[in-house]
């Protein structure tokens, strides 16, 4: 296969990987880099140009695996756990047959004042001092402290 052929593909693999963070079409286009260069220097060596093209991928991937470069810490922004914990106070009583009102020291998602069920469906009067245990659609579940 031509040099030219192996470059030019070396070089789509690089720019897809530019264009979409997945971190192994950059391995792939070094790869058939290293099969460019290996064309050029010696013709008519298919057999050698795929395994360079192979070795240069897997090299690459394992080393960037061994690293862990592309592995980034999980984030809990935007899920709605990210809330458990904060803490609030009661501002109208929660019942087991009602649902109550919570007044949050923190906003959650834009809002400081949510409707809630306590965590054991325990009466908590109003000025009780809670915590978020768990965000249950529209509304909190909330422990007393």
């Amino acid at each position: 296969m031509g040099w030219y052929i192996w470059a030019t593909l070396g070089v789509l693999a690089i720019v897809f990987e530019v264009a979409s963070p997945s971190f192994f079409a950059g391995f792939v286009g070094i790869g058939f880099l290293g099969s460019a260069i290996a064309s050029y220097l010696l013709e008519d060596s298919l057999t050698l140009q795929i395994i360079i093209a192979l070795v240069g991928m897997f090299v690459g991937v394992f080393v960037f695996k061994r690293q862990k470069l592309g592995e980034i810490p999980a984030s809990r922004i935007g899920q709605s756990d990210e809330f458990i914990g904060v803490k609030g106070k009661v501002v109208k009583q929660l019942s087991e047959d009602e649902m109550g009102s919570v007044k949050l020291h923190t906003a959650v998602l834009g809002n400081s004042q949510w409707p809630a069920v306590s965590q054991n469906d325990e009466n908590l009067e109003v000025g009780t001092i809670i915590e978020i245990v768990a965000i249950a659609g529209s509304h909190l579940i909330v422990k007393k402290l």
